[in-house]
């Protein structure tokens, strides 16, 4: 009896550990609109809030460019850069249309360097590329994401219900 109630703790710790972020995003009924009117709004109300940088009406997904913000500082002496990436989700959902927002807040991590371990009697495993290759600043980057900000997200979505539903309260 002592050992199904031991498992049954180590089990929830398990399936409990790393869930330190939050849900990520939100969900909202449009109602019965018409799909192509939906996603149009749906870009145009993500442009109020963020910089577009793809829209596919075939997947109907439309994602921001990161947007830098100021955070809440994590650490004593200094602070890491944060930002927010946005996602904006259209779909059909029976005979109606629903929009998922997402919006995550990021902050910039460390980027975690192997040693390599090197004896003159092992075959070389690196390639040249690996060695001399020129990277981009963006590939140096390590975001993190920390938590969803959830207002954010409720907010995108009643502004899109509301440029849909100009009549409803």
């Amino acid at each position: 009896m002592i050992r199904i109630g031991i498992v049954t703790v180590a089990v929830a710790a398990a399936l409990t550990a790393g869930c330190s972020v939050a849900t990520p995003g939100t969900d909202r009924n449009l109602g019965r609109v018409g799909y192509a009117d939906a996603f149009a709004t749906g870009r145009e109300v993500m442009s109020q809030y963020y910089s577009v940088a793809s829209a596919d009406a075939t997947s109907g997904e439309i994602l921001a460019r990161p947007k830098s913000v100021d955070a809440p500082s994590e650490r004593i002496l200094s602070n890491s850069p944060a930002r927010q990436v946005a996602k904006l989700s259209i779909r059909r959902k029976d005979n109606q249309v629903v929009a998922h927002a997402t919006v995550a807040l990021q902050r910039e991590g460390s980027r975690v360097y192997h040693a390599r371990s090197e004896s003159y009697d092992e075959v070389p495993n690196t390639t040249p590329a690996d060695e001399m290759a020129a990277t981009t600043t963006e590939q140096n980057e390590v975001w993190e994401t920390r938590d969803y900000d959830h207002a954010m997200e409720r907010r995108i979505l009643d502004h899109l219900y509301k440029s849909l539903h100009p009549n409803v309260e």
